[in-house]
């Protein structure tokens, strides 16, 4: 294993970092916000989820050419999988579900109920044990080294 490849679990951290600041802090905070009232915060919320998930989409593809490379522990492939996989339906089915639905909002329009943002902050929470979980097997990986 490379040098720098032994540091992959940075990544893992610098992407738990994100979504803490912005899936779990960023997105409740601005609602408490009196003056902001719901279409303005929808809006906002669209495009900082948007460019969190162009950066997710880009780390995704990272961690898993960094994990094929360079792991063979079960534990982290089968992470580095799982988080994968939840970006990939959450750019390519949640999110855009998600903009429609605010968009409507944002219209003026009240859309149908539906359960996409409670499987969406599932699928975050689940995504953030797994970034957790990943990086702290790769740390323990990198000290047996």
């Amino acid at each position: 294993m490379t040098k720098i490849a032994k540091y992959g679990f940075v990544l893992s951290f610098v992407w738990v970092g994100f979504l803490l600041a912005i899936s779990f802090m960023e997105a409740w905070v601005k609602f408490r916000a009196v003056s902001l009232d719901l279409p303005i915060g929808l809006d906002v919320g669209v495009h900082v989820f948007g460019a969190l998930n162009m950066i997710e989409r880009i780390f995704s593809a990272m961690l898993l050419v960094y994990v094929f490379i360079n792991y063979t522990d079960k534990v982290v492939v089968l992470t580095g999988l799982t988080i994968f996989t939840f970006v990939v339906a959450q750019s390519g089915y949640l999110l855009p579900e998600l903009n429609q639905h605010a968009q409507l909002i944002i219209m003026g329009m009240v859309p149908e109920k539906n359960s996409i943002h409670h499987i969406y902050v599932l699928m975050e929470v689940v995504k953030l044990v797994a970034l957790l979980v990943l990086g702290f097997r790769q740390v323990r990986i990198f000290k047996q080294a």
